[in-house]
């Protein structure tokens, strides 16, 4: 993971629609073996199919993966690296020192990169790969284990939380933001493994103030164009008091409604650069993004970006 290239942007794998003979072997020789160390086996009763999403941060990489049914063979060998597969959706199962393991949706296994393994994967599974530095992350665990199996725990929710969170990003250009992403992403894997007795308070306030803070951003992502919009919302839905909320965004450098403004701006700006939305006016697309006064939206607009929204929209036309 080279930190000139780990900013977090979207990297994209997909296969062709329909693979021949010859790009399969390109691929599991080149990208299966040479690249992620394992052999694929195809379901040979099923198109092949493989889309991977990877971001990278130095220390740190998540993939979001949809595939065919097919089987994994990890072989094993030396590796710095901790890996974590989370099951999103659908059933796998994972077989690791003669001894299967059934997953379902929500559950994850976490074991050390060089651990041989056999993943069997149905259709209609998705995968979140997290891959994680060994030495930031046992620390924190006690009597780390090659492999273990996690159950879907609150903690486990929490991490899934932070990384939808996080994912919205198109990148994270900050040294000090990447380094406080790695720091929760492995506080919070830590935290679902089983944290050692002695770390255990400290990452419960660490981790679970980073998967609180993320599952109110998700929430104000899915609720912007509620003009009610409030803290006092967003604290009632998870069940905390509206100054718990002001000390999570506080923290950050950020008030709550900054952070609403500054995202519902945001919207805005995609939309209007976006010409399938061309044919709306600019005041209806600050309608649905939850402003209910067009002149506040227009000057804190142009405060943000310099430009009026209608130089932004005639910039896409041009």
């Amino acid at each position: 993971m080279a930190a000139n290239e780990a900013d977090f942007s979207k990297l994209n794998f997909k296969s062709p629609d329909a693979p021949d003979r010859r790009w399969l072997e390109w691929f599991r020789d080149e990208y299966s073996r040479q690249l992620y160390k394992l052999d694929i086996e195809p379901a040979p009763d099923a198109p092949f199919r493989l889309e991977v999403t990877t971001r990278l941060l130095p220390d740190l990489a998540i993939a979001q993966s949809v595939r065919s049914p097919m089987r994994t063979l990890h072989r094993g060998g030396a590796s710095d690296d901790i890996s974590m597969q989370v099951l999103l959706a659908g059933r796998s199962s994972i077989q690791v020192d003669g001894r299967t393991h059934e997953l379902t949706a929500g559950m994850g296994a976490i074991g050390r990169h060089g651990t041989g393994a056999i993943i069997d994967v149905p259709a209609g599974a998705g995968l979140l790969s997290i891959r994680l530095r060994r030495r930031l992350i046992e620390p924190l665990i006690k009597n780390f284990v090659s492999f273990s199996v996690i159950r879907d725990t609150q903690a486990m929710r929490l991490l899934l939380g932070y990384v939808r969170m996080i994912e919205a990003e198109e990148t994270i250009v900050s040294p000090q933001a990447r380094l406080l992403v790695t720091t929760h992403v492995h506080d919070l894997v830590a935290l679902a493994f089983g944290a050692a007795h002695e770390a255990t308070g400290m990452l419960e306030a660490r981790g679970k103030r980073a998967g609180m803070l993320a599952a109110i951003k998700a929430d104000i992502g899915d609720n912007l164009d509620n003009p009610s919009l409030s803290v006092t919302m967003a604290a009632a839905k998870l069940g905390v008091t509206p100054r718990y909320v002001h000390m999570l965004f506080e923290a950050e450098g950020v008030t709550f409604s900054e952070y609403v403004l500054g995202q519902r701006l945001a919207r805005v700006h995609r939309l209007l650069g976006d010409t399938r939305f061309a044919h709306r006016s600019i005041s209806a697309i600050a309608l649905t993004t939850g402003f209910g006064d067009l002149s506040y939206f227009n000057r804190t607009f142009r405060r943000r970006y310099g430009v009026t929204p209608s130089d932004v929209r005639a910039q896409s036309r041009r």
